[in-house]
């Protein structure tokens, strides 16, 4: 069975528990990560910034005759995103995993200090609770439970405190009729039998991490220098919030061009444009991305092997390639599977409210009458190439070099309220979206 989290409240009568209001607010993708930012500039990672006011405003507004629970849908602590190791999540050696999983986790909390102060002071109220809902990018959270005491320690010393802290694969409240998972299990890329990681598992450690640390080395390398590094450090970890992945060819080719003619260049054995394309061919062409990919993927290897060759030898054939890539991926890049996974819970298990996350695109869609679908959206930049809709479909014309990229956060906040505790009035929800455009 899934270790599922539910509220342990039961049916009381209102006031009965000291309190006659109960609120949950549910939340995923944050992603939360050890990339390094400014601290001389900003006292807190400018790109999370959303999230933490969300938590600021929430522990304000918490009054004392109301509980409230607070769902962290999965992908909130970003490790995938953080592995930049030469041991592997995947490695037998699981003591060494274990020992590098505490210290990249110590890393995301330290590094995220002021998110997880507002974390502290909602769990220093005694009618708060917190619960932690595992996704694919934080799935070692669950793998190896030791990390729950990391976290409980970190926010706080108290073991009272810290028992309000529950780590589940979902979570379910019978008075609130809600139920959340993060819905990565769902996608087939995403999904594991556990005799092998996961397919975007690996290509987020092998292709997006990588990539950026191999790119930064081979201009180190060639002399460029340290400012222009640290510029290009943080431009290429763009990468990561790049939807879908399959672009990532003509993405890569946009930035090269884009540096292409930049004064860095001169006197250098390698140009920024040959770096790039030279490294991300390297990358895609690893032996253990091979491996990952034609068997996970059931591609014979040599043809595999000969389209990533084209592809990256004949840039013209990029944009034809990425878009035809696109629309076969797009089917996991969008709400449709998890809204039908959603009506099939609603039909057999009765729920009338269900969330997920993880697609990063927020939504709510009607299941009947009086039950609903919701996708709570990411709190992390989604890197847009092109828009794609029914009223702008996509067009080969868009995928030019010179493409202008559409950088914005599309986060999703889910009310819920519920007054009185004798069943016969529903609670009542809402989906706050929140979309900025970010530099």
């Amino acid at each position: 069975m899934p270790e599922t989290g539910r509220m342990e409240t039961g049916r009381a009568e209102s006031g009965t528990n000291g309190y006659d209001r109960l609120k949950a607010f549910v939340v995923s993708d944050v992603h939360l990560n050890n990339h390094p930012y400014n601290r001389h500039e900003d006292l807190e990672n400018p790109r999370r910034r959303n999230f933490r006011l969300f938590l600021t405003r929430l522990n304000e507004e918490i009054q004392s005759n109301e509980k409230v629970v607070l769902v962290l849908n999965g992908d909130i602590l970003d490790v995938t995103g953080s592995w930049f190791e030469s041991v592997m999540p995947w490695d037998p050696d699981q003591q060494q995993v274990e020992s590098t999983l505490n210290r990249i986790l110590l890393e995301i909390l330290e590094n995220n200090l002021s998110t997880f102060q507002e974390l502290r002071k909602f769990l220093l109220l005694p009618n708060t609770e917190l619960v932690y809902v595992f996704g694919n990018h934080d799935g070692l959270l669950h793998r190896y439970p030791s990390t729950h005491q990391v976290i409980r320690k970190f926010l706080s010393a108290h073991a009272e405190v810290g028992a309000r802290l529950r780590f589940a694969t979902s979570f379910a409240s019978e008075e609130l009729d809600l139920y959340t998972e993060h819905g990565h299990l769902l996608d087939p890329f995403n999904h594991s039998d556990g005799s092998q990681p996961a397919l975007g598992e690996v290509i987020n450690i092998l292709i997006v991490n990588r990539f950026v640390e191999l790119a930064v080395d081979r201009l180190r390398a060639n002399g460029y220098s340290e400012e222009f590094i640290a510029r290009m450090h943080a431009r290429l970890h763009d990468i990561e919030y790049l939807r879908p992945l399959a672009l990532v060819p003509v993405w890569i080719q946009t930035v090269a061009t884009q540096h292409e003619s930049h004064p860095e260049n001169v006197g250098k054995r390698q140009s920024v444009r040959e770096i790039l394309i030279s490294v991300i061919s390297e990358t895609l062409l690893d032996p253990e991305m091979i491996h990952y990919m034609t068997s996970q993927l059931r591609l014979p290897r040599p043809l595999l092997v000969l389209v990533t060759k084209i592809t990256l030898r004949l840039p013209a054939v990029l944009p034809v390639i990425s878009f035809f890539t696109s629309k076969l991926v797009r089917r996991t890049h969008s709400n449709n599977y998890q809204y039908r996974a959603a009506k099939r819970l609603h039909r057999e298990k009765g729920y009338r409210l269900i969330a997920f996350g993880h697609t990063h695109i927020p939504g709510v869609q009607p299941l009947s009458e009086n039950a609903y679908y919701f996708n709570t959206g990411s709190w992390k930049p989604v890197i847009n190439l092109f828009k794609a809709s029914k009223n702008n479909p996509v067009e080969l014309e868009d995928l030019i070099q010179d493409v202008q990229f559409n950088k914005v956060e599309r986060a999703g906040i889910l009310r819920l309220e519920k007054s009185g505790f004798n069943g016969k009035s529903p609670a009542e929800f809402s989906l706050e979206t929140i979309q900025s455009g970010l530099s």
